[in-house]
């Protein structure tokens, strides 16, 4: 029986470095005395994610994950250079030095089947993890679904190339795919969709940039105890 989604305790890095080995399709990330040298650390960020990351125009907010990163840069005595990628997959062609969240445990995946997040396939060091985080069923006020067994023939929206997308396409869940998850809760405030997989994070931030939206976590969910990884923080690595 399907209880709910993904269970909410994975773990968010505040910094995990691209290492150098083995990135012959993408242009290298630097070491620790090239960044010093340089004096830059080089983020790779998304550039519409709130609340942990935006590509601010006119003094909007830039994100927590940014900050933090400017903080960690402004105590290694570097300034910060931000790259803007929509997924892991544009990380790998791209100048990055660090990024802010990355799996860093999949044995929870493998266990599924599953092969996670794209970041779990670039060479990555961890440091240790500072947060926790997760995906959960969000619904509209119009829907009746309160699990997934709920759903039927429903479609559940789903962030392309996801854990969540990879693990409801192996149960036999009919999937409506996004590019973000920003999509996904705008999709089912308009009534395009009515249920989606979302990070509970994004759906709070939704709800308080649009107080009159009807778009929920269902009352008594529980999240499906399957898909949990962990993310985690690191520091610029060495040659």
């Amino acid at each position: 029986m399907h209880r709910g989604l993904i269970a909410g305790s994975v773990v968010l890095a505040l910094l995990a470095t691209l290492l150098t080995e083995g990135t012959t399709n993408r242009a290298d990330a630097a070491s620790l005395a090239e960044v010093r040298q340089n004096g830059s650390l080089r983020l790779c960020a998304n550039p519409s994610a709130l609340l942990y990351s935006n590509l601010a125009d006119r003094g909007g907010l830039a994100g927590f994950e940014v900050e933090l990163a400017k903080a960690v840069a402004h105590e290694m005595g570097l300034g910060l250079g931000v790259t803007w990628v929509r997924s892991a997959g544009d990380m790998n062609n791209s100048d990055c030095d660090a990024l802010m969240e990355a799996v860093a445990s999949a044995a929870s995946y493998d266990r599924e089947g599953l092969t996670g997040p794209l970041t779990t396939h670039l060479p990555l060091r961890f440091s240790r993890p500072y947060a926790g985080g997760g995906v959960v069923l969000v619904v509209s006020s119009r829907s009746s679904v309160r699990r997934l067994d709920d759903l039927h023939d429903q479609k559940i929206g789903v962030t392309v190339g996801t854990v969540e997308h990879e693990w409801l396409a192996k149960q036999g869940f009919r999937v409506s795919v996004f590019a973000s998850q920003e999509d996904i809760t705008a999709a089912i405030d308009i009534g395009e969709i009515e249920v989606g997989a979302t990070n509970p994070v994004i759906i709070g931030w939704y709800r308080h940039e649009h107080p009159s939206t009807a778009i929920r976590i269902p009352d008594g969910y529980e999240p499906e105890p399957a898909c949990v990884g962990t993310f985690s923080r690191a520091s610029p690595s060495g040659k």
